[in-house]
């Protein structure tokens, strides 16, 4: 828009790689090192930071929850994208990246690696016998 203030800075927020059960938390802190200067300089207020923090971090619980069914031990990486325009943080949903990484029970790993070392012994008595 011209002539109407400052236009509006698109920013994303990266979460990195966090445990499911830490994923709020880790959203706020990074929004809020993000926009520290903002805050700082009442560009922003620290209500707003929170509000969308909280909002964001809704329909994540929602997603990851109800939809996804991830526990807390499995990993997410969450990219968002918004913009600060007069004083308010607007998400951009359509913009909005998530992976998610379901962890594998160590039960389940243990028996694959098992199996894995099983067969590598079994070769290596068949590469034996054929040598003989």
């Amino acid at each position: 828009m011209e002539g109407a203030g400052k236009p509006e800075e698109k920013q994303i927020m990266r979460t990195g790689i966090v445990l499911t059960g830490a994923y709020a938390n880790r959203v706020r802190r990074v929004l809020f090192a993000q926009l520290s200067q903002k805050v700082k300089s009442g560009e922003v207020d620290v209500k707003e930071v929170a509000r969308a923090a909280g909002e964001l971090n809704t329909v994540l619980y929602e997603a990851f929850v109800k939809y996804l069914a991830l526990s807390k031990g499995d990993l997410v990486r969450i990219e968002a994208p918004y913009t600060v325009s007069e004083g308010r943080i607007i998400w951009d949903y359509s913009s909005l990246r998530v992976r998610a990484f379901r962890e594998i029970g160590e039960g389940v790993v243990k028996k694959a690696v098992e199996e894995a070392l099983k067969l590598r012994e079994e070769q290596e008595a068949m590469g034996e016998a054929t040598r003989s």
